[in-house]
C-alpha cells in the first residue's frame, strides 16, 4: 500500500485534486480509498444515545451500520493511522492530514500557503497556483484537472508505506479553523465559530502568560516585569483612554514604531456604565502588522497585553497569535479570565505556562517570573 497525503487551505484544490486521482488511479486498474480529516471538536458521524453510539460505549472496538445504500464503520479515534494497513487498497489517499510523515502534495492559492505547509515529505503542488507557477523551490507543479495523469505518475513513482507510520507535531495555521460544515448546521457564521487549536512546534520553550480578576493586578505585575528588561521588547499593550476626564475604552499601543498604520487604536469602546463594543477591525489591521513585525524579530521578548472576548470576530489576528507563539522564542502576556476558546486554547498549549494572579501571591511572583524571563534570555536580557 502507499499512502499519499494532500494538504491545503480551503479552496486551494485538494478536493478536486483528490478526487482527480481517484478517478485516474481506478483507470490504471488500482484500488483506492482515501480518509478526509475533519478539525472540528465535536465532528462525529454517530449520535449520542443512538444504539450504534451505545455499542461503541459498551466497548466495541468495531461497530458496523448497514443500510440499504451503504455499509458504515465506525472506529475509535487513531491519530497514528494504525489501522490503515488492513484496510483492502493500494492507494490510500489522506485530505487534510498533516502529522502522518508520508509523501505530500500541497494544494495552495499562493506561494505562502506552500512555505506554511511545506516538509521534507513534500513531493509536488497542485491546485489553483498551477494557473501562476509551474515549479516552486525545485518541487513540480501540477494543474490539478489537466494534468492530473502526470500527478498520478509521481505517486507510482513513490515507495510502497512502512508502517507503523511516524508523526510530526501538527501546525497550527495549517489547520486553524473547523472545516465540517458544522456552522452551517447549528446557522452560525464560520467566522464567529472556528475553535483555534494550538499545534505548538518546539515545546521545550515556556510563554508565559499571567491571568486572574478583574483589577488583581496583572497589568501591573506585568508593567513591573517590561521595567526590568532593558531592551525593548515587540508587541502591544492594552490601554485605557478617557474623553473630559471620563474613561471611554481602551486602545492599542504598539511598543515598537509603526509606520505603515496609525498606532493607538481603540479595540473596546464603552457604552453605558459596564457594556464594552469591540472594535474587531483594529485587530485586523494595527493588531495584524504588530504581530507581524514579532515573527520578524523571532528571538526577542514579545507582549500581548491583554487577550480575551474582544478579539472574537478578528479570525486572523487569532490565527497570527498563534504563529508568533510557534515562531517566537518567548512571549508574555495577559490573558482575560474565563474569556472563551481562545485564550482557553492559548492556556492548553504544552508551551505556555498560565499564572493566575491573586491578592497572596501578586508581589511573590514577580521574582519568579523575572528569573524565567532572564534564564529564557529574549533579545540578550
Amino acid at each position: 500500500m502507499k499512502v499519499i497525503t494532500l494538504v491545503g487551505v480551503r479552496k486551494s484544490g485538494k478536493t478536486t485534486t483528490v478526487t482527480g486521482l481517484i478517478r485516474e488511479m481506478k483507470k490504471r486498474g488500482y484500488r483506492v480509498g482515501t480518509v478526509k480529516s475533519v478539525f472540528c471538536p465535536e465532528f462525529s458521524m454517530d449520535t449520542k444515545d443512538s444504539n450504534t453510539w451505545k455499542h461503541r460505549e459498551a466497548g466495541a472496538d468495531l461497530v458496523c451500520v448497514k443500510g440499504k445504500k451503504e455499509t458504515d464503520l465506525l472506529l475509535p479515534p487513531c491519530a497514528d493511522g494504525d489501522w490503515y494497513e488492513s484496510l483492502p487498497v493500494d492507494y490510500l489517499l489522506l485530505e487534510g492530514e498533516y502529522e502522518l510523515q508520508v509523501p505530500r502534495i500541497i494544494c495552495a492559492r499562493k506561494e505562502e500557503e506552500i512555505d506554511e505547509r511545506c516538509t521534507e515529505d513534500t513531493i509536488g503542488i497542485a491546485g489553483r497556483i498551477a494557473e501562476q507557477i509551474q515549479t516552486y523551490k525545485d518541487i513540480p507543479v501540477y494543474h490539478s484537472v489537466n494534468e492530473i495523469g502526470k500527478l498520478a505518475d509521481l505517486l507510482e513513482k513513490q515507495p510502497e508505506t512502512e508502517f507503523p507510520i511516524k508523526s510530526r507535531p501538527m501546525l497550527q495555521k495549517a489547520a486553524a479553523h473547523c472545516q465540517c460544515g458544522c456552522d452551517k448546521i447549528k446557522g452560525t457564521n464560520p467566522q464567529k465559530a472556528a475553535v483555534l487549536e494550538a499545534h505548538p512546534v518546539n515545546t521545550e520553550r515556556k510563554h508565559i502568560f499571567l491571568t486572574g480578576e478583574k483589577g488583581i493586578g496583572k497589568t501591573t505585575l506585568l508593567k513591573k516585569l517590561l521595567a526590568a528588561i532593558e531592551t525593548t521588547p515587540v508587541g502591544f499593550v492594552t490601554l485605557p483612554y478617557e474623553i473630559h476626564g471620563v474613561q471611554k475604552g481602551y486602545y492599542m499601543h504598539s511598543l515598537r514604531p509603526m509606520e505603515a498604520y496609525e498606532n493607538d487604536s481603540p479595540v473596546v469602546i464603552r457604552r453605558g456604565e459596564t457594556k464594552m463594543i469591540p472594535v474587531w477591525e483594529t485587530f485586523e489591521t494595527l493588531g495584524l502588522a504588530i504581530l507581524e513585525q514579532s515573527k520578524k524579530e523571532p528571538q526577542c521578548l514579545a507582549v500581548m497585553d491583554e487577550l480575551g472576548k474582544a478579539e472574537k470576530k478578528a479570525i486572523k489576528f487569532q490565527e497570527a497569535v498563534f504563529s508568533v507563539l510557534d515562531s517566537q522564542s518567548m512571549v508574555v502576556g495577559i490573558l482575560q479570565k474565563n474569556s472563551g476558546k481562545f485564550t482557553e486554547a492559548i492556556a492548553g498549549r504544552p508551551d505556555v505556562e498560565v499564572y493566575e494572579v491573586t491578592e497572596e501571591n501578586r508581589e511573590t511572583l514577580y521574582p519568579v517570573l523575572l528569573e524565567k524571563l532572564q534564564n529564557c534570555d529574549p533579545c540578550g536580557l
